[in-house]
């Protein structure tokens, strides 16, 4: 009896809380040691999308508010890089139910709450490591990153991956097989993606080819379409519909905030950034705990 009230005790204890969270998020760092294929796809997306398409329709477009087509992707790479690294990271939790690894730590006397942040921070620091990957061609861009934006960044990046891992852990409980990752990762991370102004700029003045030549009656057609060509550029804002899908996504302010830190040009509410940023990892790591509570009561 006093074996069991000692374990009891300990299992209370702020410092085996700690332990039992430490243990999960360095599961996950290794998990992601032995993961090449995570590397590589951090890599490739890294060249695919700021060397070959940033510069391929840099062609195309001059620039976007004095920035250069590959300048302005950056931060959205590092973004993408972060989405699919947390979502990845939370959808194992399927992987570890099905071989009957989750169903062993919810039933030891690690809390639920450890578990679950263990869980998260783990993610999240993985999609850190991915994000940087896309920052270290910030020098190939011409994007000079000084330490302290590089700091600012990092810790929006894993505000991010926090937030993201978190909503992958609620989309992972509800999962009853593996098979559907691919599903999730088309119906959550690429429209969270795409409508975050990731690609293309909320508004503003975009830079292209062959401004000065067109002729004033194309010129008052753009016009009566919306679209507006002033000088050496296009005056760009999106369709209403459009705008109110990128102004619900998450993405878009954390996205807009990192994009600030990394080039000094923002396209939304500072303060919304910033509280968005700062709000939602408390309330997504809740969202979690509550989603892997769910789970243990399932077991």
């Amino acid at each position: 009896m006093s074996g069991a009230a000692g374990v009891a005790r300990l299992a209370r204890s702020p410092a085996f809380y700690l332990a039992a969270a430490w243990i999960v998020w360095r599961r996950e760092l290794l998990r992601y040691r032995r993961e090449r294929s995570q590397w590589f796809g951090g890599v490739s997306r890294a060249v695919l999308w700021l060397v070959v398409l940033g510069f391929g329709l840099g062609a195309s477009f001059r620039d976007i508010e004095g920035y250069t087509y590959a300048q302005y992707m950056l931060p959205g790479v590092a973004t993408l890089n972060v989405l699919f690294a947390s979502t990845q990271s939370a959808i194992a939790l399927v992987w570890d139910r099905e071989v009957g690894l989750m169903r062993e730590v919810l039933v030891s006397p690690a809390p639920v709450t450890s578990v679950a942040a263990g869980k998260v921070l783990g993610g999240a620091t993985v999609a850190l490591i991915q994000a940087t990957i896309a920052l270290a061609f910030a020098p190939v861009v011409g994007v000079s990153l000084a330490p302290d934006r590089l700091l600012l960044a990092w810790a929006v990046v894993f505000c991010m991956g926090i937030t993201m891992t978190s909503i992958g852990v609620l989309i992972a409980s509800r999962m009853r097989s593996f098979e559907g990752f691919g599903s999730i990762s088309n119906g959550v991370v690429l429209p969270l993606y795409f409508l975050s102004g990731s690609v293309f700029p909320l508004k503003g003045i975009i830079g292209g080819v062959g401004f000065l030549e067109i002729p004033d009656t194309l010129r008052a057609e753009l016009a009566r379409l919306g679209i507006h060509a002033l000088g050496g550029g296009w005056v760009v804002r999106l369709p209403a519909w459009l705008q109110v899908l990128v102004y619900v996504n998450p993405v878009s302010y954390q996205l807009d905030l990192l994009r600030y830190v990394l080039l000094d040009y923002q396209q939304l509410p500072m303060v919304a950034d910033v509280a968005l940023v700062a709000a939602a990892p408390v309330l997504a790591m809740g969202v979690a705990v509550r989603a892997m509570a769910r789970m243990a009561g399932q077991r």
